[in-house]
Formats: C-alpha cells, structure tokens, sequence
C-alpha cells in the first residue's frame, strides 16, 4: 500500500551522515579522525574458559587463578572471562566437575568387591596425578561432588554391602579407602620430584629399602586395606549365620 508522502515543509529534517561522509568532513576541518573498531568483540564460550583454567589450574595452582591469567592465556580482556564464566567459585566448582565427571566415566566395573574397591582406589589415585587441581580443590575448597563421582560411591559402597558389610561399614569402608588414596597422593604430590623430598633420603628407609618406590607402597597399602575389609566382613558373616539358623 502507498502513502501519500504529504507537503513537504519547508525546513527539511536533516538527514544523519554516514560514517565515511562524517569522516570526509572533518578531515576538511583539519580534525583527527576516530580510529575504526574492527572485528566483533571477543565471544567466549563457557567450555573455552574451563578448558584455559583446567590447564592454569594443573601447571601452576588454583591460587594462579584469575581472571587476568584466563585473559592472557585466551588472548581477550579479563572483564570478557569475567561476562562468559561469572564468579570464580562458580569456575573452581565447575572446572573440578568437569574434570572428575570425565575421568570417573572411564571406570570399567567388574564383578568382585575385592577388584572393585582396587578399580576405584588405583583410577582415583590416577585422576589425582593427572589433574593436580582436583587434589588441591578436594584439600582446600570443596568436596568432590559431581554426578559421576556420586555413581561412583554408590557402586563400592553397593559391592561392599553385597559383601556382607552393614550399611553403616561399607560407607565408613569406603571412606577408609578415600582417605588413604587422597593421602598417598597428597604425600607424593606434595613432595613432586625434589630429591630432597624422597623418602629414601632418611636413613632408615635408606638401609632397608634400598630405594623408595610410590607405586609399590601404594599397592601394598591398598592390600593391606582389603585384608583389613575382608576380616571385616568375614566377622560379620559369622555373627550373622547363628541368628539365621535360629
């Protein structure tokens, strides 16, 4: 449909100059130019900055990381990060449970209590060497919750009842077996590679190992916890038979 365009007044309204005319004329007026803005402004995506703060958080620390050390590493300003991510509690929460959903997915479970618990305590000692940050966020932030990770503890503590253990022992078993991966891995982390923090350095060690090695007094540590689970649950077993038979 047309539109009748009217009389025209006799003070026409002025029409907005474009960016190139507005330039033309002020370089007439002997005026500088304003600089032109290329490109669009940095977009980040949230995977991208939890990639960049999984990678500081490993190499250098959570204590390294910032908004500024997120910028550089991504080549953008720090209020940029700050606009895709939020809060850095936010971004400490969500890189640990990223990282603990993606490793604990790769558990292969098999059928008896005893390789259950060594899948979990040798996989969990594995995703703490890895990713120091998960280490560091479970000592000094927060606990590793996460949905992956709360499958997990369903399933040991669900093999240890299958077992034989009560309810209450198989939770407090598993707890065991946390707490002694988290602290073998805090001693070994802790100490990293510096000679001068090698165990074999005491003289004592020195005379009856020979040299230290982490790998064997994990596994042994490990054993001597499954044996500890089994006595458990065969003294367990036994006090149950008598009231079954009655």
């Amino acid at each position: 449909m047309l539109v009748d365009p009217g009389t025209p007044s006799a003070a026409p309204r002025p029409t907005t100059a474009s960016p190139a005319t507005e330039r033309e004329q002020s370089a007439a007026a002997g005026e500088k130019p304003a600089p032109r803005r290329r490109g669009r402004p940095n977009v980040l995506s949230r995977d991208q900055v939890v990639d960049a703060a999984t990678a500081i958080a490993n190499e250098e620390g959570l204590d390294r990381l910032s908004f500024r050390a997120l910028g550089a590493r991504l080549g953008v300003a720090p209020m940029t990060v700050h606009r895709t991510i939020g809060g850095l509690d936010d971004l400490h929460a969500e890189l640990v449970r990223r990282t603990v959903d993606e490793f604990t997915a790769t558990f292969v479970w098999p059928d008896d209590w005893r390789q259950v618990v060594c899948v979990f305590a040798r996989t969990f000692r594995q995703l703490m060497h890895t990713h120091p940050l998960v280490l560091e966020s479970h000592s000094q932030r927060a606990p590793l919750a996460s949905t992956e990770s709360d499958a997990v503890v369903a399933k040991v503590v669900g093999a240890l009842r299958q077992a034989g253990l009560s309810e209450r022992d198989a939770m407090y078993a598993f707890f065991v077996v946390y707490d002694f991966v988290v602290g073998h891995a805090g001693v070994q982390v802790g100490r990293g590679d510096s000679d001068a923090g090698r165990p074999e350095r005491h003289r004592l060690v020195g005379e009856i190992l020979g040299e230290h090695s982490y790998d064997e007094r994990f596994e042994l540590g490990l054993e001597i916890l499954l044996s500890g689970i089994e006595a458990r649950v065969r003294s367990t077993n036994a006090a149950a038979a008598p009231q079954a038979d009655r």
